[in-house]
């Protein structure tokens, strides 16, 4: 049988030939069982667009190709370290609306975000009191509208 780290493997080994990236391929468990493809090294900022479409569609692809052969698992595909980039953006843009939304008590509205940064950011006000989220919208225009909770005991 086919296993799952083997599909992605060469399917990553596949677009860095394909597209003649130069990358050093890595694939590992991550700590939530997840099956974690890196790309890194001189080619790889070819894969980093502004919006990381390109890497989101290959985890797409990844994503696809893998649960052919096991389907419960979660894929990860990276280049870079653009995913901890990323969530930590999301985290400073998440912590700026906060604080302007208890400064102001006007609701801040985020710009639309795919479901999967809209989690990160959702989570990452979890933690912060003072503040409430919700999303709103319609995909692919859903955002994160971030208020700020009056504490009515005061």
């Amino acid at each position: 049988m086919i296993e799952s780290n083997s599909v992605l493997e060469g399917l990553l080994e596949a677009v860095n030939v394909g597209l003649e990236l130069d990358c050093v391929v890595t694939v590992r468990t991550g700590e939530d069982d997840s099956l974690v493809g890196e790309l890194d090294g001189p080619g790889v900022a070819r894969l980093l667009d502004r919006h990381g479409e390109l890497i989101e569609a290959l985890q797409v692809v990844a994503l696809q190709a893998v649960r052919r052969v096991d389907r419960g698992r979660q894929i990860v595909v990276d280049a870079g370290g653009y995913r901890a980039r990323h969530r930590a953006a999301l985290e400073r843009l998440a912590t700026r609306a906060a604080a302007e939304a208890v400064e102001t008590g006007d609701e801040i509205e985020l710009d639309p975000m795919n479901p999967h940064d809209r989690r990160i950011v959702h989570i990452a006000l979890k933690e912060i009191g003072g503040v409430s989220t919700r999303s709103e919208g319609d995909e692919p225009r859903r955002r994160i509208i971030v208020e700020r909770i009056d504490d009515l005991g005061s």
